[in-house]
């Protein structure tokens, strides 16, 4: 019987601790039940936007690459920025950041014209913002760790321990751990895009802008460096602007989308809208179909 009595002891006390798991698990906001997918991440559209950009045209040689550009961009967003092969998308993004001034409009940050400011005052915002270029940018001369630490290059104040800490856990962040002494040639497509987005993170940046993260990858390594901007802005409540042409990533990660045709806004809209969208251009374009021109005529959102 003793033994008997220790079963049925124990047996309750497996069922008292399911219980509690199973209680948590309706009560926590993060712990999901078993097939259950996550809710989206809500954002806060109520206050003032992180980015604000009005009426932002640009022209080279008179000939127009953006005309009447408007649209927000609140904290703890992901944005997307979609549309054809020289549709203006990384020219907006340098817009964004400052490396290009805009012909006509304004680019507010954080409440600030960024389009008066010099240099100086550029370079002041920008300790705010991270850049992710398309093809990664890694100084071919520099390790992995030197790349990575490049921002904080000439900082004294900053003991050399601590930026070394810092790499380490940037490195780790992007699952690159160990990486500190490789150098770039020796690394794959997709190691050298998340080397890149640890040097976006090394100044803790409210904003980090990837322009077109998943290009030249394979499928498999376009998803994972996806869901790694995903995480990050998770991790880390950043905010996030993400140009590119990977459809499917796109509208798998974003809050919103923008999609930029014939220089203008085509459409903005959630993931959802833009895939259920009328318009032939958008249609064309979100759901890959061969047929039908692109450059039919759709009004532009305003």
């Amino acid at each position: 019987m003793g033994r008997t009595d220790e079963m049925v002891t124990e047996a309750d006390r497996l069922e008292d601790t399911a219980t509690e798991e199973s209680t948590c698990m309706e009560a926590g906001e993060e712990t999901l039940r078993p097939g259950e997918k996550p809710k989206p991440r809500a954002v806060d559209r109520t206050g003032e936007p992180l980015v604000s950009v009005r009426h932002v045209s640009y022209s080279v040689d008179d000939t127009p690459i953006l005309e009447d550009i408007s649209f927000d961009v609140y904290r703890g967003e992901i944005f997307g920025i979609m549309g054809m092969s020289g549709s203006g998308k990384t020219t907006l993004l340098r817009l964004l950041i400052g490396l290009e001034r805009p012909t006509s409009g304004h680019v507010f940050f954080k409440g600030e014209d960024i389009t008066v400011l010099d240099e100086d005052g550029l370079n002041r915002v920008r300790k705010a913002m991270g850049m992710c270029f398309q093809y990664s940018a890694l100084f071919d001369s520099m390790t992995v760790r030197e790349n990575v630490a490049f921002a904080l290059r000439n900082r004294k104040d900053i003991p050399r321990s601590e930026i070394d800490k810092r790499v380490s856990e940037l490195l780790e962040t992007v699952e690159m751990a160990g990486t500190e002494d490789r150098m770039p040639a020796d690394l794959s497509g997709g190691m050298k895009k998340r080397v890149s987005i640890a040097r976006a993170l090394m100044e803790q940046p409210e904003l980090i802008l990837y322009d077109e993260p998943s290009s030249g990858l394979d499928p498999v390594m376009a998803c994972n460096i996806t869901d790694l901007i995903k995480k990050v802005r998770d991790d880390t409540g950043s905010t996030v602007i993400v140009v590119s042409h990977d459809v499917p990533n796109l509208l798998g990660i974003a809050d919103r989308v923008m999609m930029l045709h014939d220089r203008r806004v085509q459409v903005m809209g959630t993931p959802e809208e833009l895939r259920e969208s009328e318009l032939p251009t958008v249609r064309r374009f979100v759901h890959g179909l061969g047929t039908g021109p692109m450059t039919e005529h759709c009004s532009p959102t305003r």
